[in-house]
Formats: structure tokens, sequence, C-alpha cells
């Protein structure tokens, strides 16, 4: 009974293939919250780029067809009223764009930065479920509905506090502003307009943020994996020759990066000199023959000697003892008793040049 429950209780975190699959569904951790957030300060970065410089080309557009209302019309209406219309449509167009287009590209590349740009065929076949009032009626009322409802709820809380606090401290402005020219109090209201913007993108921002890491965190638990499941995905990796030779290269990447990282704890290296090389470590206090950190041919060779050169290590040239001590010794493995005298002679070499980099011998 209890061995039921484990294989079908979803207690595994989602594997990197799982998540790809979801992916390739189109099943993706996005915030829409967020994109609006962006579309937000798209928005207040064209009103502080572009709000005072748009609003005096719409105010003198607007001004200019008002005191010029009846020869405007009759040129808009009659034989040349076409290039009139298009240079109207033109200079709002190149007022208004920016208001437009700032927004948009925030809100891109949002979905860009998330991941959400997906092309997922799966996603546009047609399904019963989204026609069944029974699986509409259990989204909208189930849990997950519940948990939008409150989002809403938030939402719209934050908002309403935002507003009511900014025009309750506005007031005062507003009132006064009723008094004073048109171009004083238009320039109020483009600062009154900003200082909203910037706080509904401040709480916008942090809603986005929130609800990014909630939809992450409902996907993995979405995409959590029984133990049948972890079972049977590892028997296909296993099984697929591709996987296996990956884990093969990374397992091999991973112990030669392991032991280059040894070089510059060995006494000497030995070199053929071009495609052999051989690292050794001899500690004096504990005895015995030296260790064989690291070896390698050709471009391992080139990396060793590289990796010795830039820790200090004495490389002494003995072409028939680096072949020897490659063929014969393994990694962690002693060096043969043979090759005793001309290894001895190599470390007689390295502290040689040790005491000569430190001022103390000749």
């Amino acid at each position: 009974m209890s061995d039921g429950n484990d294989q079908g209780e979803k207690s595994f975190e989602p594997t990197q293939k799982r998540l790809e699959e979801a992916r390739r569904r189109g099943d993706v951790a996005q915030s829409p919250d967020l994109v609006t957030a962006a579309a937000y300060g798209g928005f207040l970065l064209a009103v502080l780029a572009f709000g005072a410089g748009s609003l005096v080309t719409l105010g003198g557009l607007l001004t200019t067809l008002l005191a010029q209302a009846g020869p405007l019309s009759e040129a808009a209406f009659g034989a040349s009223g076409k290039p009139l219309g298009g240079a109207v449509l033109g200079r709002v167009a190149g007022a208004l764009g920016p208001w437009l287009a700032l927004p948009a590209i925030a809100a891109l590349l949002t979905l860009l930065a998330q991941g959400a740009l997906v092309v997922a065929p799966e996603r546009l076949r047609p399904r019963g479920s989204r026609l069944s009032p029974l699986a509409q009626a259990r989204q909208r009322f189930g849990p997950e509905g519940l948990a939008e409802f409150l989002k809403a709820l938030l939402k719209l809380t934050a908002y309403a506090t935002v507003l009511g606090h900014s025009l309750a401290a506005a007031t005062p402005r507003l009132i006064g502003g009723a008094a004073q020219d048109a171009r004083v109090a238009m320039t109020g209201m483009l600062t009154l307009l900003t200082d909203l913007l910037a706080k509904v993108v401040l709480v916008a921002c942090v809603l986005g943020i929130a609800d990014l890491v909630w939809q992450r965190l409902r996907q993995r638990r979405r995409l959590m994996m029984t133990r049948r499941e972890m079972t049977e995905e590892m028997k296909e990796s296993e099984g697929d020759p591709h996987m296996r030779q990956e884990r093969r290269s990374r397992g091999r990447s991973i112990a030669m990066n392991r032991m280059l990282d040894a070089v510059p704890t060995a006494t000497v290296v030995i070199v053929n000199p071009t495609h052999y090389a051989v690292a050794l470590r001899w500690d004096p206090a504990a005895g015995g023959a030296p260790i064989c950190v690291a070896k390698g041919v050709d471009e391992m060779a080139a990396r060793i000697r590289e990796r010795a050169v830039a820790a200090g290590v004495p490389i002494r040239r003995d072409p028939p003892t680096a072949r020897a001590i490659f063929a014969t010794v393994d990694l962690g493995e002693a060096v043969a008793r043979p090759e005793w005298r001309a290894v001895a002679a190599a470390i007689r070499f390295a502290e040689r040049v040790r005491n000569r980099a430190k001022g103390k011998g000749p």
C-alpha cells in the first residue's frame, strides 16, 4: 500500500528534459503582471522624454485648427484635402508615436526576458476542455480560480490605495490650477501625471515580480514527477546513445579539469617536449616515490605545460622518461622503480630552478 502511494506521489523535482518538453508544449512560467509593469514603465519613460514636446505639438496643432477652422475646412474637403489630412495625421502620429511605441517595446523585451515567446503548435489545436462548461467551472471556482481572484483583489487594492493617496495629496494643486494660466496649468497636470505614473510603476513592478515568482513555483509544482515517471525517464535517457555520449563527454571534461587543477601542486613536469607531459609530486617528509598527478599527450600535454608555467612549476625535458612514465604509470600511482634515477635527477633540477628563483644558489 505504501509502495503504491510512493509511486503515485509527485515528490521529485522535474528534470531538465521534463522542463524542455513543457516549454515545447508552450508551458512557460510567465507573469502578465510583469509585462503590464513594463508597459507602464515604457509609458512613464515616454512621458518623461517626450511629454512636454508632444503636448506643445498637439496644442499648437489644435490651436491652428481652431483659429483657422474655416479656411482649413474648405481646404480639407476641397480638391487638395488629401495632402492636408495626411499632414495633420502625420503631425499627430509623430507626437503620439513614442507614447505607443515605448510601452510596446518594453512589454516585448519583458516577454523575451521571461522566455515567454514560444511557438507551440499544440497550443493552437482545438480542445474540448475549452468548450466544456464543467471544465470552465472547475477552473474558475477551483483553487486556481480562488488564487486568481485573490491576486486580482490584491492588485485592485494596491492601485486604488495609490490612486486615492495621490489624488488626496494633489487636490490643493488641482484646485489652485483652475485659476492659473493654461500653460502653467498644463505643466502642473503633466507633473501630477508623472508622479502618479511613477507610483503606479513601482507598485506594478513589485506585483509583477511577486507574480513571476508565484508562476514559477506553480509551474514547478505542476511539473513535479512521481517515482515511476522518474524511473521511466532515467531508463529512456540511459538508452539514448546521444545522452550516453554526452554523459561520457561531461565526465571526461570534469576529470581533465580536475587533473589540470592538480598541476600547480606538482614538484616537476617532465616533457617530451611537445608530445608528452607528466606532472609528478614528491613529498620529502612522507618519503616514497613521486606520485603522478597529471599526464597527457599533444593538446593535453600543451595544457599541462601552460598550467605549469603559470604556476611556476619547473619543466624538465627528458623524452624517454616522459614516454615511459606516461605508458606505465596511471594518475595517482607512484613512479615505478626503473624510472627512479631519472625522476630523482628531475627533482634535483626542479630544486635548483626554485633556488635560483629565490636567489639561494647558482
